[in-house]
């Protein structure tokens, strides 16, 4: 018992201390304004941010509008965008050609990359506006590690609902937001990447239009607006020379599934009331399909300790 002791105040010592905590930081934003809704820099493939660095990509067979659509309507209402000026400046990125039904199932869509060295405590936003023969759900997800050739792309977010009534559904859907706070595997890392592709509805298993009277439509328009990468943490100096070399685990918190880490090493899993539940050597991941749902520490052969929440 005593031994339990002393291991959860260590692992109560390192929480208190890992991080200096400071307000919301923009890591980059793209709001897709620009002189005239063909001069936006960056173009339709691949649009520049207004504040911050990183790049915006299309995913799949979808393209962009070579004329950029507007980020608020006439009557004022649109994205979550401040920019309301004659002539028009504010505008969105619109996407189409999207797969045809039961096919490319979250193949599709727009992609972010975004350098997060020096921050930690990550969350993405962004607006979206879809037009009646859209799709009416989308899925966030993420990789740790957008440089390899095959990336994994975790699944973090999904936005779906039921579909609107006649007229209605060609509405700006603001403030989309995914709190990622808990993925430290995004943390301090220059190859994070974010997508935002199109997905079955929950429901149906097939892609349904976000209108009711309507069919799903590939060639319906989806807008992008003011999508940001922000993080809460900015780290110290300290912390980001050494965050390069520290044991991370995603997705974390796991459906029950596999959960991979970001280097080869001997580990032990270690529940809540002390007992091992695990001992793996040289290993990049372990399977957790297994395991009770609850709170585990994955302790590494050189004494780093994590905690793995399993949903």
């Amino acid at each position: 018992m005593k031994t339990n002791y002393n291991f959860f105040k260590t692992i109560v010592v390192v929480l208190l201390f890992s991080s200096t905590s400071w307000s919301q930081t923009t890591i980059a934003q793209w709001n897709f304004n620009g002189s005239s809704a063909t001069t936006v820099p960056g173009g339709e493939t691949s649009p520049s941010t207004s504040l911050g660095n990183g790049t915006a990509l299309l995913v799949g067979s979808t393209t962009g509008s070579a004329t950029f659509p507007a980020g608020i309507s006439a009557a004022g209402i649109g994205s979550s965008d401040p920019v309301n000026t004659t002539p028009q400046t504010n505008f969105a990125w619109g996407t189409t050609n999207y797969p045809a039904l039961g096919t490319g199932n979250k193949q599709n869509g727009i992609q972010i990359n975004a350098n997060t060295t020096g921050y930690a405590d990550i969350t993405f936003r962004f607006d979206q506006r879809l037009s009646n023969k859209t799709a009416n759900t989308y899925v966030v997800q993420y990789t740790t590690n957008r440089t390899v050739a095959t990336p994994i792309w975790v699944d973090a977010q999904l936005f779906t609902f039921t579909p609107a009534a006649t007229g209605t559904g060609d509405v700006w859907y603001n403030l989309r937001t995914v709190d990622l706070t808990s993925i430290s595997a995004l943390d301090n890392n220059p190859n994070v990447a974010f997508r935002i592709v199109s997905d079955f509805d929950p429901s149906t298993g097939n892609y349904l239009a976000s209108t009711s009277t309507s069919a799903y439509d590939p060639t319906g328009v989806v807008r992008f607006d003011m999508i940001t990468v922000s993080a809460a943490t900015t780290l110290g100096i300290n912390e980001f020379e050494t965050s390069n070399n520290k044991f991370k685990i995603y997705p974390n918190p796991s459906n029950k599934e596999i959960v991979f880490f970001n280097q080869t090493v001997d580990i032990t899993v270690i529940n809540t009331l002390g007992k091992v539940i695990l001992n793996s050597k040289n290993t990049n991941s372990i399977d957790t399909r297994s395991f009770t749902s609850g709170i585990y520490f994955v302790k590494t052969s050189t004494g780093i300790t994590t905690k793995l929440v399993i949903k």
